[in-house]
């Protein structure tokens, strides 16, 4: 498993969120710097007073608004996940086969990759790394993958895996297949993996787009 510094490495140009629009509330500073500090040198390489100094706050005022630096780290984690998430569902709402919705959510996923780096390098990783433990009340990428297989599965639209494994193993495909692309491991545009992505997702679930009755 990659670890974040790395993963930050190879994404060039990361642009800063906070630059991408005026920030003037501390807690919103706090977050912002936490988020470029987390990914350039891990959760664990970076300290409350590095924090605070990239925020323009004093160190107790991050007290003041969480617990600590693990709380900070969790919170803005759930954070970044809702935001990815909201997408996702959005995306969703798009189409109204199955495997429409598929399509349309993988493409959200490329998507939110490339307009918001940060915040992807950061779930993606972040979370598998440093910040152990997520609450399983936080509704992840693949659970939307699990809902869209399923009713899939029960339509005749899909066939082959399970709805879980399946959204694992896309989820997963995704993940790598950004990476690949971005690291320069695979030589293809940025449509060219979108679309293969896609082929071999609907693949996975013995479909071609087509009901299959």
């Amino acid at each position: 498993m990659p670890k974040l510094a790395d993963l930050a490495t190879s994404w060039n140009n990361i642009r800063i969120l906070s630059m991408s629009r005026k920030i003037t509330e501390p807690a919103e500073r706090i977050r912002s710097a936490a988020l470029s500090l987390f990914i350039k040198n891990g959760i664990t390489g970076t300290t409350t007073k590095e924090i605070a100094r990239e925020a323009g706050v004093s160190e107790g005022s991050i007290y003041n608004h969480f617990e600590n630096k693990g709380d900070l780290a969790l919170k803005l984690f759930m954070d970044c996940m809702s935001m990815f998430r909201e997408v996702l569902d959005k995306k969703s709402q798009e189409a109204q086969t199955p495997s429409g919705k598929l399509e349309a959510v993988i493409h959200g996923f490329f998507d939110f990759a490339k307009r918001e780096p940060e915040v992807y390098a950061y779930i993606m990783v972040g979370h598998f790394t440093e910040l152990g433990k997520i609450p399983k009340t936080v509704k992840k990428p693949v659970d939307v993958f699990s809902m869209i297989i399923k009713s899939g599965i029960k339509s005749g639209e899909f066939s082959g895996l399970n709805e879980k494994l399946g959204a694992a193993y896309i989820t997963g495909m995704l993940t790598r297949a950004i990476l690949f692309h971005k690291t320069g491991v695979v030589k293809m545009s940025y449509r060219a993996v979108v679309r293969e992505t896609v082929k071999s997702s609907l693949k996975v679930l013995g479909s071609d787009g087509i009901v299959k009755k």
